[in-house]
């Protein structure tokens, strides 16, 4: 149908590697050649503990995005997320608007277990619980539900509850959106060209229409253009995406000017960043039975293990698995969730010995640790930051990352309510079983406060704050009148003709749970919009919703032990 329009796709990065494959390699992946090794800058709020008052945000820079180095949790968010995306002036991204694009994206290897209305079985994007969950994976679930949680699939109009989650994976392996996309057609399609390590620096816009032509992008040291007849897509992530659109002249003018740069077009572009908080510091110790530590003989058999079958501790995220949403007492919202829980390995004898406390999760594969690092996942952050142009090389320099975490009060609050609520798995038979202990020696920027009051745990959320990595909201989606928008509910930069934004950057709002799944509803929907606009012709879902009543949810989700 599109096979008259030729596709030119540049990727600042390489190919993905084959190590991307195995699940459990994902911390290594996140401190790799393959990550842009972004850095927030120093606030008076975040941070104060890391190296130079700095946090780590980690961004893939390989084919993929950072589909390639996350820890693969497939979760679109509440449905209330989408519709106040509407509410706010973006026809057509209500949860019923939306919902056909996640259906279409999916295809998931569980249809036993995966109710239709809510699932797709078709699509590129495979979706499978992990082939292997260890005893304290389903231990933790079981402490949820100790606790009073219900068992959900939280990919349903229930979120709140605990489930087993199911991952971006086929047979074991990472199924990244270069995996799932491009790879199975990518010596197919003969009007698709995609150059690596091709680093865009500005799309190419005539300043007096106002009409976007081509892109500069840079290869092998050399500074090349391309020009597109139709239509510019800017897709490089939240933190990348307003850099972008501020190289190309369009952006605060006070800002691009200040940094020589000609303004084309005056918007808030880089502004409204937040992102999905937590913090480390919460850590759970187990007992030498239940600990899944390994010499380094286990672990080599392991890794023939799964080259062989695509099985074992390697085929996993390891605990990450157990998921549950919860509410705070500042959650007024039925049903509505503001503390996700994941559940992060960890070696708990390193916990003290980073020195800069740059980390304090392993770097080993998920699969082998010796306690667990409870983090609560702030879900609907006030605060906003904004990142801006290097100041001394706005092209190549490393961009500046203003997060402003915990600039406001209420994002504080809900934080140390979430750890404060997660300690009360430790009364939970389910973690007697397994030997689950709090490790309570204070942290050493904390250790001049009481362990375990609200104001040490309020010290830990600032000394060892700590990003999921769900970055949002830098060119943000509003109507016209939203001054505070960046495009429009069609995705076009508002003021600039053929140049659309379609990835994270666009949320209004970050949805509350992980954002890959979202990111990728955003691009098919992105996707039927360009067809509709350069064929002329109305695309319609086969995937169109049915009658979905509140109550229909997945039960007995498959627990494997």
């Amino acid at each position: 149908m599109c096979k008259n329009y030729e596709v030119l796709l540049l990727e600042a990065g390489t190919e993905e590697p084959e190590v991307a494959d195995v699940p459990a390699f994902a911390p290594v992946l996140q401190r790799s050649s393959i990550d842009w090794g972004y850095m927030t800058q120093p606030s008076p709020h975040s941070c104060l503990a890391r190296e130079g008052g700095r946090c780590p945000w980690f961004r893939g820079r390989v084919m993929g995005g950072t589909s390639v180095i996350n820890y693969m949790i497939y979760i679109r968010g509440h449905p209330r997320d989408y519709d106040e995306w509407e509410e706010m002036g973006n026809y057509g991204w209500g949860y019923h608007k939306v919902l056909p694009y996640f259906k279409k994206a999916e295809r998931n290897l569980q249809p036993e277990i995966a109710d239709k209305h809510y699932h797709g079985f078709d699509g590129y994007q495979t979706v499978q619980q992990a082939p292997y969950q260890d005893v304290n994976t389903i231990a933790m679930i079981k402490g949820y539900l100790e606790l009073g949680l219900p068992y959900v699939d939280s990919n349903t109009e229930q979120v709140l509850g605990a489930s087993l989650l199911q991952l971006t994976l086929n047979n074991g392996k990472r199924a990244s959106t270069n995996t799932a996309w491009i790879r199975p057609i990518r010596t197919k399609r003969k009007n698709l060209t995609i150059r690596t390590q091709a680093q865009v620096t500005r799309v190419l816009i005539d300043p007096k229409t106002k009409q976007a032509w081509g892109v500069e992008y840079i290869q092998n040291n050399k500074l090349k253009r391309a020009v597109a007849r139709k239509e510019v897509i800017v897709s490089s992530g939240t933190l990348n995406s307003p850099i972008v659109l501020m190289l190309s002249g369009v952006g605060p003018a006070a800002h691009l000017q200040e940094r020589g740069i000609q303004v084309i077009k005056d918007l808030p572009v880089g502004h409204n960043l937040h992102d999905h908080t937590t913090i480390d510091g919460v850590v759970f110790a187990l007992t030498n039975y239940t600990a899944t530590s390994a010499e380094i003989d286990q672990i080599e058999q392991d890794i023939n293990y799964y080259r062989q079958t695509q099985r074992g501790p390697l085929s996993s995220n390891g605990p990450l698995q157990a998921n549950a949403f919860v509410q705070t007492k500042y959650e007024n919202e039925y049903g509505r969730p503001d503390i996700q829980y994941s559940i992060d390995a960890a070696n708990v004898e390193n916990f003290f010995t980073d020195p800069i406390f740059t980390s304090m999760t392993s770097v080993l594969p998920l699969a082998y640790y010796n306690g667990f690092m409870i983090r609560p996942i702030l879900l609907n952050p006030k605060s906003r930051g904004v990142i801006q142009l290097n100041d001394t090389d706005p092209i190549l320099g490393t961009p500046l990352i203003h997060a402003n975490t915990f600039f406001e009060e209420i994002d504080m609050l809900r934080l140390v309510e979430g750890v404060k609520q997660s300690l009360n798995l430790l009364r939970t038979e389910s973690l007697r079983k397994i030997g689950a202990s709090l490790v309570t020696t204070p942290l050493p920027a904390c250790a001049h406060i009481e362990f375990g009051t609200d104001i040490y745990w309020a010290c830990v959320a600032q000394a060892y704050t700590t990003s999921i990595f769900h970055m949002a909201g830098t060119c943000k989606m509003g109507p016209k009148h939203d001054r505070s928008a960046v495009v429009g509910p069609d995705l076009k930069v508002h003021g600039i003709e053929n140049l659309r934004v379609i990835d994270a950057s666009i949320m209004p709002q970050v949805t509350r749970g992980n954002t890959n799944a979202p990111t990728i509803m955003i691009a098919e929907k992105g996707s039927d919009m360009i067809k509709e606009k350069w064929l002329k012709k109305k695309i319609e879902s086969p995937y169109a919703p049915e009658a979905i009543e509140a109550d229909n949810f997945f039960h007995g989700f498959g627990l494997k032990k």
